[in-house]
């Protein structure tokens, strides 16, 4: 079963970095060369195998996961464990994407901002603007792509998704990272906007909600057996009428600091700390986008038109810029 697991992560994460089709006319694709030679491969890879999988340098401590084909693509790691390249014994090719015209730029921000996700599904489709390289989303059946976002309904086919090997680096306990969402929903639900998981099974890192007037951020914390809850009070009137949400979340070292909302800044309050089991790396393996676990209940019920996660702490100001890119079409 184990084995059966790893091998249907690395082809999840095969569809992630060569799945080309585009949820938008203005995105096209072309083949460019971003392989190293096979010398260059880390010693631990048995190089006469040619074995197919994900894979990280030495210097950082990641999952490897084999899956074995005689020919074709296998993926090599950079020594921050980003950046995944492709390579063969023979020809090298990759998909990379282009934009075909002119369109609003998410590279200034990103580098402003430091982001190392930024989705504006209403004109990126499922493309991450900080880098179209990476971290591309895959929808759920349920999960429908217009020019106003990405749409959720309660349904357990109703989610975004994508792989994330090596996220534990970045956006875990011992860090600085922001969260930010664009989002348009009734403000009397339970809904998830963001949940770091295994991509096979139910064990999660983290996740960002809004529930109860609040927006809360939980964080599973190793190695004590214990999750930390915190919550942003209560910053809005609970109603079944439809909202726009500008949200977002700024996590310093040991929890949450400040919450966003609408353009103003709020300071965290600490939830009590309960019971979990220890945290493990394979739980950065995924993000899912508008949901929890894909249970049908904690769906966001509404549209996503914009999701941002950055490796620094965005203020009230960054914010507010963030929000402003988002509007933009």
């Amino acid at each position: 079963m184990e084995l059966k697991r790893q091998l249907l992560f690395c082809c999840i994460s095969l569809l992630q970095l060569l799945h080309c089709r585009s949820e938008h006319s203005s995105i096209g694709f072309a083949t460019v060369a971003l392989c190293p030679d096979i010398s260059a491969l880390p010693s631990r890879h048995a190089k006469s195998k040619m074995l197919c999988g994900t894979a990280c340098s030495a210097d950082m401590d990641c999952d490897l996961f084999h899956f074995t084909r005689t020919t074709g693509l296998c993926y090599l790691g950079n020594s921050t464990c980003e950046g995944l390249r492709l390579w063969t014994n023979g020809p090298c090719v990759s998909y990379k994407s282009v934009r075909q015209r002119v369109r609003a730029s998410a590279e200034p921000i990103a580098e402003q901002l430091s982001l190392k996700m930024l989705y504006r599904f209403g004109t990126h489709g499922l493309e991450n603007a900080a880098d179209p390289s990476k971290y591309r989303l895959w929808s759920g059946s349920a999960t429908t792509i217009d020019a106003q976002g990405a749409h959720f309904v309660e349904d357990s086919n109703s989610f975004l998704m994508a792989a994330t090997p090596c996220f534990e680096g970045f956006f875990n306990v011992g860090h600085k990272f922001s969260i930010f969402v664009r989002a348009k929903h009734p403000m009397n639900i339970d809904g998830t906007y963001m949940t770091m998981r295994e991509c096979v099974g139910n064990k999660v890192s983290q996740d960002f909600y809004t529930y109860d007037r609040n927006f809360w951020h939980d964080m599973y914390w190793p190695p004590q057996p214990k999750y930390v809850l915190t919550k942003s009070g209560n910053v809005f009137t609970r109603s079944s009428s439809v909202a726009l949400v500008s949200s977002g979340m700024t996590y310093d070292t040991n929890g949450a600091a400040h919450y966003f909302f609408n353009g103003s800044m709020h300071p965290a309050m600490m939830a009590s700390p309960d019971s979990s089991g220890t945290l493990t790396n394979s739980r950065f393996q995924c993000i899912e986008l508008g949901g929890y676990l894909k249970t049908p209940r904690y769906s966001v019920r509404g549209s996503m038109s914009c999701f941002a996660m950055s490796t620094r702490l965005l203020t009230q100001a960054e914010f507010v810029q963030l929000d402003n890119w988002c509007k933009q079409v």
